[in-house]
């Protein structure tokens, strides 16, 4: 999908050890090895949480962290990511498309080292997966890939549109970029 079609080559998984975030990530690790993109993985306990990640959570050479995570974790992660200055244009989190609408802006602060507002920061510089009117409401903001929010999906659509998908895009679509 995304990764081979962007031309990704390495990303770092962070993965909470649940079954079913370890069925996707077994499969999505074979994905990576059959396209020749290389990856890192870390794994947390559930029950320790993103805390159990022993050293550096995000991998030092990776630029692009994909996200297996229930959201809970999720929202650590953004405060990680906050406090380490891990946001565009030099990283890019990817996050699942299945996760509540503004599931980052949940009130639990007692249990993460940041704020909802600063978790809304991280948000409005990192590009996930994301639904089409938020990445169209970030306008000219280039990443490291060189194009901004329109010039992606104008892509998407051109790709989406070529044998053998031939498909339209969708308001309810999830893209990254």
């Amino acid at each position: 999908g995304t990764v081979r079609h962007y031309k990704w080559r390495h990303v770092a998984i962070i993965v909470q050890r649940e079954n079913l975030f370890t069925v996707v990530t077994e499969r999505l690790k074979v994905m990576l090895k059959n396209s020749n993109i290389s990856f890192t993985e870390r794994a947390f306990e559930s029950s320790i949480g993103v805390a159990g990640l022993e050293g550096d959570i995000f991998d030092p050479d990776a630029r692009i962290f994909l996200i297996v995570t229930y959201a809970i974790h999720a929202r650590q992660l953004l405060c990680e990511s906050f406090h380490r200055g891990i946001v565009l244009p030099r990283y890019l989190l990817v996050t699942p498309a299945w996760y509540d609408q503004g599931w980052w802006r949940i009130n639990d602060d007692a249990i993460y080292s940041c704020s909802v507002h600063e978790r809304e920061e991280v948000m409005s510089l990192t590009l996930g997966l994301l639904n089409l009117d938020f990445l169209a409401q970030l306008g000219d903001i280039n990443t490291d890939t060189g194009i901004n929010g329109s010039e992606f999906l104008d892509l998407e659509k051109a790709h989406l549109n070529t044998p053998p998908l031939n498909l339209k895009q969708s308001e309810y679509s999830q893209y990254c970029y």
